[in-house]
């Protein structure tokens, strides 16, 4: 199984660096194929992009609850602005329901203090923490986990994989 699950992620991995040389828009549309293979490899329920009410919602998956997630790739850091509209559509749905966002560059620190703050409704994913699974150093099922509880005991929204590492 280990093994089989090893295969699947060297392709994944070349797949990735294929992405890496998309112009932005493919990239970003490549990105949520690719998050939807990383997803199914590890036996987590996920659901590609849809529309609801207006709402574009880049996934949604199950795993020790329901997530809702949004994933960019843009050339900069994601600002607060992007967290503060992805917390919205988190809180428009049921209270057990948390956000995952992923930007592959990684986020302001005015974005993660901020949503750091109160009562988070979302963990954050960076590029540099999906390399870590894609190379191997942890897997995507424990890397949510690790992340939602250290959000959990400290409120802090982002930690990298390897401070989880570490």
């Amino acid at each position: 199984m280990q093994r089989a699950i090893s295969d699947k992620l060297q392709e994944l991995r070349t797949q990735f660096y294929e992405i890496v040389t998309l112009p932005a828009q493919k990239r970003g549309y490549a990105l949520e194929g690719f998050l939807n293979s990383l997803f199914a490899l590890f036996d987590i329920d996920a659901k590609a992009p849809f529309r609801i009410f207006g709402e574009q919602i880049d996934g949604a998956f199950t795993f020790e609850g329901e997530f809702i997630l949004e994933a960019k790739w843009r050339d900069a850091k994601t600002p607060p602005s992007d967290l503060d509209a992805f917390a919205m559509k988190v809180s428009r749905k049921l209270d057990n329901t948390l956000g995952l966002f992923l930007s592959m560059n990684g986020f302001q620190d005015s974005a993660v203090e901020l949503h750091s703050r109160g009562r988070p409704v979302m963990i954050l994913m960076s590029g540099e923490d999906l390399s870590a699974v894609i190379e191997e150093r942890i897997s995507l099922p424990d890397l949510i986990q690790r992340k939602r509880q250290h959000a959990a005991r400290t409120g802090d929204v982002y930690v990298s994989a390897y401070a989880l590492l570490s």
